[in-house]
């Protein structure tokens, strides 16, 4: 029972002894607020030397630290130490990266020696997920079967994407965002009309079904224009080219035939019959909005593919020529997607005007 009480003291005088600190320099700084006021700069940094001094949870907290080196920065203009109003500056934006100054209300010198300093983020970074759908653009059918040219249409498939990406800004408005990440490209291909009876070229004897599932690396360069650029809300629009790698492609495939005998399988890898690298050009539409020291960010984009997918000397895959009856026809991919993440904005505040 003793070593009850004991414990239930020694808790209590430690909350009492942390409310105590808090409280003091909660005091502290009402009191720093008051010499300012009445021009008792000298004493100010003495008054809070402690308070700025101590460890997280025992001085100030991060609101009352950046309001205290505001107000040792404006004593030091005005006690004309530039270099302590430097420091002390320093020390602000370090504790706020995301400070900014009230036109209305901050003495001249105070926005003076602010606009000296580095103080916008020097890049961010960005992890985006998204989901989105391949349309595949026919520039020439191949067949085998006779009827079966130019039959086919290109059905949508929902496609996952994982991107990391570094933005930095290069001129007002303006900024260079290079990014890679893990794409998945899925459609289907369907072909009613593989074969037709002879004695009536209007009836359907043959069907053929594809299902291609794709996964790409992709390295894109998007240069952003910033129409709106404030501190908690941000909209861009971005264009850039891009380069896509391919990691796989299978093809799970099924074709009736004309005796009504459905030909079915395990998927099968046709990596072989495309190209290993693809261009394409990427625009985008996004925004960035404000949540603590993070910015939650949402992106349409649209991808508009320059070359042929198909590598026309391996187009033949046998497995799908000989058992389905299929050709790869000459296409182009265009993606479109919508994605969701968070984007983190580095700070390494410096002054860059002497």
């Amino acid at each position: 029972m003793k070593r009850l009480y004991f414990l239930i003291l020694v808790s209590g005088v430690t909350i009492t002894t942390s409310f105590s600190q808090t409280t003091n320099c909660t005091q502290v700084l009402r009191l720093a607020r008051t010499q300012y006021e009445q021009g008792r700069l000298h004493e100010m940094p003495a008054l809070m030397e402690g308070c700025l001094a101590a460890s997280s949870g025992k001085g100030f907290t991060t609101a009352e630290k950046t309001e205290a080196y505001r107000l040792l920065t404006l004593a030091y203009i005005y006690l004309e130490e530039p270099e302590k109003a430097d420091e002390s500056m320093l020390a602000l934006l370090k504790t706020d990266h995301f400070f900014q100054i009230n036109q209305s209300l901050d003495p001249a010198e105070f926005i003076a020696l602010y606009n000296k300093f580095r103080h916008d983020p020097i890049f961010w970074g960005a992890l985006k997920i998204g989901f989105g759908a391949t349309q595949p653009l026919v520039s020439n059918y191949y067949n085998i079967g006779s009827q079966a040219g130019g039959k086919g249409t290109y059905g949508l498939k929902p496609s996952i994407q994982f991107f990391l990406s570094f933005e930095k800004d290069i001129v007002k408005k303006i900024s260079l965002a290079p990014e890679i990440g893990y794409v998945t490209r899925n459609y289907s291909y369907n072909n009613p009309n593989l074969a037709v009876a002879d004695e009536d070229p209007k009836k359907s004897i043959s069907s053929q079904n594809f299902l291609i599932n794709q996964s790409w690396v992709d390295l894109n360069v998007i240069a952003h224009y910033k129409f709106k650029d404030t501190q908690q809300f941000k909209t861009y629009l971005g264009l850039g080219p891009g380069v896509s790698y391919l990691l796989s492609s299978s093809n799970q495939a099924g074709t009736v035939l004309g005796n009504g005998f459905t030909v079915t399988g395990s998927s099968i890898d046709d990596s072989k019959s495309y190209n290993k690298l693809c261009y394409s050009v990427i625009a985008v539409a996004g925004l960035k909005y404000k949540f603590g020291d993070l910015y939650v960010m949402g992106e349409v984009r649209y991808q508009y593919g320059l070359v042929n997918v198909v590598d026309k000397s391996n187009r033949t895959n046998q497995e799908v020529a000989f058992d389905y009856q299929g050709q790869y026809n000459d296409y182009k991919m265009n993606n479109i997607s919508v994605a969701i993440g968070v984007a983190y904005p580095y700070f390494k505040p410096k002054k860059l005007i002497k």
